[in-house]
């Protein structure tokens, strides 16, 4: 018997050793960051079965994420009360009062995302659209606010698409934006440090100054002087809300459309 019980913990020390080797094999479990150092992630969708799907997008994400909030797309209805608040758009004059309704309705929608940051008192933000999607690993929440994605342009908008657009010492994570050379189009993806950067910019929408399309907004206030290289979100081929046309943001947003 008693050989018998030797041959059994031996038999047990080799399985153990096995599956020892097994979970070393796999790598080490990576620990979860602390609440303060997670995301709080604001999705801005038209449904909540578009938020879910998003949400289970990110699952992998878990132990960086704290928590999600579902921030419903804001579709303003033609109206004559809705076309006097378009006054305070600062568009093109040629701009048509359907295209200007709906740039108000992104703005609005924007603004509902900040508002709800400055009510929970969060840190580390990141605001997506629904069209955002993961192209990069999502790194730990930066030290400060900026551009998880976008297209980067000559500061001359209208030079976008034509002229093409290098950024100096470019380099992996942060990088400065130079506003004297360059913008940085679309809001698919951008984190808010903290509830302050939230205020400031929720100060200036409230404000009876006029305001341009949102991205634009962003750029000339300089909100955020950083964007994170390469780009972690893409703003994936769709119909556009805004002009009902299929755009090409998923190939100008890859990587900045730097390469």
């Amino acid at each position: 018997m008693a050989k018998k019980r030797s041959r059994s913990r031996s038999r047990a020390r080799r399985s153990n050793k096995t599956r020892s080797k097994r979970a070393s094999s796999k790598g080490h479990t990576l620990p979860v960051l602390s609440e303060d150092k997670q995301y709080n992630i604001f999705v801005i969708c038209k449904t909540k079965k578009i938020f879910d799907e998003k949400v289970a997008s990110l699952s992998r994400y878990q132990r960086k994420i704290h928590s999600f909030h579902y921030v419903k797309a804001v579709f303003l209805k033609m109206n004559a009360e809705n076309f006097q608040k378009t006054k305070k758009l600062k568009t093109r004059y040629n701009t048509s009062m359907k295209a200007r309704i709906r740039k108000l309705g992104c703005i609005y929608a924007h603004r509902n995302a900040l508002r709800k940051i400055v009510k929970l008192k969060t840190e580390n933000n990141l605001i997506l659209e629904e069209d955002a999607t993961l192209a990069h690993l999502l790194p730990n929440p930066p030290g400060e606010s900026t551009y998880l994605g976008g297209w980067i342009v000559p500061k001359k908008v209208t030079l976008a698409g034509k002229q093409k657009v290098t950024v100096p010492k470019l380099k992996r994570g942060l990088n400065e934006i130079n506003f004297d050379k360059i913008k940085i189009l679309m809001t698919h993806s951008y984190f808010v440090k903290d509830t302050e950067t939230a205020k400031t910019i929720l100060k200036v929408i409230q404000s009876k100054d006029p305001i341009k399309n949102y991205d634009i907004f962003l750029n000339d206030y300089e909100f955020m002087h950083k964007f994170y290289y390469p780009a972690i979100f893409v703003q994936e081929s769709h119909v556009s809300d805004i002009d009902g046309k299929v755009n090409k943001n998923e190939e100008r947003s890859r990587d900045y459309d730097l390469n």
